[in-house]
């Protein structure tokens, strides 16, 4: 027995220890990707601009009508490779990652990370008013998934992969490996488990080290002396953090206002970045600061270098060009927008104290450097990593605690105005309520057969095109799943594949058929899990998938309904464990009345449940029961809602709930 132990103890260290080496290499290529992508919109730029580096400088070397059409020209350029390429790689990165952590298991396609590099680095290039953070945590998690995926590493393990390249993305870009780790815990994961922290650890320094060692430790921006005057000022960074709060509110409200009057604009999707770049260079041709990643403008808000209603203006025109610029298609993120905003806002709050009490010799730079990390916070309600990433940038200890208390008091205010961060907001308009620290594997207790659907349409794959075009037409059917002659199911036809083949003549001539264009998909069974059916919706750009039986088409699968079912469930846990919090430690055995017809009643576990666990009993199918909490004598403790794979032992309590009758079925 002993010698077991000693065996599986030594497998798990060798695993571990595998883990770690797939951290190294994962960090090491986010870091190569991150050189990359930075030296290859320095490239756009140059191209498009004719080798002018600043974009504040490009007015001296370049007319107003070239200014207005090179972003328009990105644009035009930028549609197409999404829409074609991966749809996901649209807009600020952040958010498809934690939805691929959240519901895909940490599945990643493989492309994302080379059109994401690709579309991110033209809209940047050309003068997209949009950061490159964002698009580099993609890339690097792209990488870490693809990885994961090669060696078939566990889900569990698969997600904390993806958040070792969404660190070592941030590590790299910012000099800033402890910010980087703390950004894929806090923002992408969601938790500080103390088993996810060594591999993204490991991704962030290895992310930061190689980057470093290609271009060299060089300071992202002008970062001021801070020194804290007056005890005073803390009074006046707490109000910073405040005005912070509110700017990052308004960056929320105002970019999701763009999102949806964009979405419903009635052009083609990839025009819709043409006319996104067209009105970034009208901005431009007058303020040129709004243009690109605006490192370089940040640096005269640290410089003191404004004047302060420029710096006003300057703050709502970014919000709106990075609205504009997201919300039209392009690709790049809102890290360095938001640090733009916080920096201005900064040296406004700065410099109106400055006025106000001169004797304090108040320097306006330091507040718009802490500014940046309040807006940061605001924005992504991360207030750790603000904090740690600002820290970073100056290695000063005596910034930290300006830091703690702007950055909480700007996180706490937005949070109160809006529930939802700037990157969570993305997932719950597309239905998707992300809820920090709720068990993903919910998903596994849910059968397919539970939410299957008979409203599907069928084609036969010898039907011509012109016959399923014209059935189009008629119903208003966006898929079908294509069947053979004898009835097996062999692929799917979309409104996409349609739309490309449109242009062929021989459609109408009759010589094309369904098999010509119908493209072949995974499909699932009625015993799979919506786990392992939200997996396969992963892998493949589709709304409905088929459920076969014997070869047969038998339903679909809608995304929605799954989403709406993960939902649900989310919810029914919330409410109970809301209730249960109120009267999981009671010691009353009696019935308790909860409506009249709700009731609990806790009582010893029955004999014939003692050594099984809860998917073998299924207590609701079975009792029309619901089992809320298990009190167990060895070891004393209480295991609130447990799931399919926990094991009853004899002399346990449970928690059950259900009508009287049920519960007494239940105990008979």
């Amino acid at each position: 027995m002993a010698t077991l132990v000693k065996k599986q103890k030594l497998k798990s260290i060798r695993h571990h220890f595998f883990i770690i080496i797939l951290s190294i290499a994962i960090g090491a290529l986010a870091g190569l990707g991150a050189y990359g992508v930075s030296k290859f919109i320095g490239l756009i730029q140059s191209i498009s601009w004719k080798g002018v580096k600043d974009f504040l400088e490009i007015k001296q070397y370049v007319s107003s009508l070239y200014i207005l059409l090179i972003p328009a020209i990105g644009g035009l350029l930028v549609g197409p490779i999404i829409f074609k390429g991966a749809r996901e790689a649209k807009g600020h990165g952040v958010p498809e990652v934690m939805e691929a952590v959240f519901l895909k298991g940490g599945v990643i396609r493989k492309r994302v990370a080379f059109i994401k590099a690709l579309a991110s680095s033209i809209t940047i290039g050309t003068g997209g008013s949009v950061g490159r953070e964002g698009p580099i945590v993609q890339i690097g998690s792209s990488i870490a998934s693809s990885i994961g995926q090669f060696f078939k590493v566990k889900e569990s393990e698969l997600k904390v992969l993806v958040g070792a390249g969404a660190a070592a993305g941030i590590s790299a870009t910012f000099n800033a490996p402890i910010a980087g780790a703390l950004f894929a815990t806090e923002i992408i994961l969601g938790n500080f488990a103390i088993t996810s922290f060594a591999p993204i650890i490991v991704a962030s320094v290895m992310g930061n080290l190689v980057f470093i060692s290609i271009e060299g430790a060089k300071p992202i921006f002008s970062v001021p002396v801070y020194s804290l005057n007056s005890g005073w000022e803390l009074i006046f960074y707490l109000i910073l953090g405040i005005v912070c709060g509110i700017v990052g509110i308004l960056f929320i409200k105002i970019l999701y206002y763009f999102e949806k009057k964009w979405m419903d604009l009635k052009l083609n999707e990839m025009i819709k970045p043409f006319f996104g770049g067209i009105i970034i260079g009208a901005i431009a041709i007058f303020y040129p600061h709004i243009m690109g990643s605006g490192y370089t403008a940040i640096d005269l808000a640290l410089k003191g270098n404004l004047v302060l209603w420029t710096a006003l203006l300057l703050i709502l025109i970014k919000i709106f060009a990075t609205s504009t610029s997201l919300s039209s298609g392009g690709s790049g993120g809102i890290f360095a927008p938001s640090l733009f905003m916080g920096a201005y806002t900064g040296f406004i709050v700065g410099s109106l104290f400055n006025y106000l009490f001169p004797s304090l010799g108040i320097t306006p730079g330091a507040y718009a450097l802490v500014g940046m990390g309040g807006v940061v916070s605001a924005a992504i309600h991360g207030p750790l990593t603000a904090i740690i990433i600002i820290f970073e940038l100056t290695g000063d200890y005596n910034i930290i605690l300006p830091l703690m208390i702007t950055c909480i008091i700007a996180s706490l205010l937005s949070e109160v105005f809006n529930e939802y961060s700037i990157y969570t907001l993305k997932l719950k308009l597309k239905g998707i309520l992300f809820k920090q620290g709720i068990e993903v594997n919910i998903l596994k207790r849910i059968k397919v057969s539970d939410i299957i659907k008979s409203d599907f349409a069928v084609v036969n794959k010898n039907t011509p095109l012109k016959n399923l075009i014209r059935k189009v037409m008629e119903k208003n059917i966006n898929i079908f799943h294509v069947i053979d002659e004898a009835n097996k199911y062999v692929g799917i036809i979309t409104l996409s594949n349609l739309k490309i083949a449109i242009g062929e003549k021989d459609i109408f001539e009759g010589f094309l058929l369904v098999e010509d264009i119908y493209e072949p998909i995974e499909a699932i069974s009625e015993q799979d899990s919506l786990e392992k059916a939200m997996a396969v919706f992963g892998r493949n750009d589709v709304n409905e998938l088929p459920v076969l039986k014997n070869g047969e088409i038998i339903g679909v699968v809608k995304r929605t309904d799954l989403i709406e079912t993960y939902n649900q469930e989310i919810k029914k846990i919330e409410a109970k464990s809301s209730f249960l919090a109120k009267i999981k430690f009671s010691e009353n055995t009696d019935v308790k009345k909860i409506s009249d017809e709700y009731f609990l009643k806790d009582l010893p576990a029955p004999s014939f449940c003692w050594g099984k666990t809860l998917k073998e009993l299924n207590l609701r199918a079975e009792y029309g029961v619901e089992l809320l909490n298990v009190k167990q004598k060895s070891p004393l403790v209480t295991v609130t809602l447990p799931y399919g794979n926990f094991k009853i032992k004899k002399g346990d309590t449970l928690m059950v709930a259900g009508s009287l009758e049920r519960i007494k079925n239940f105990e008979e």
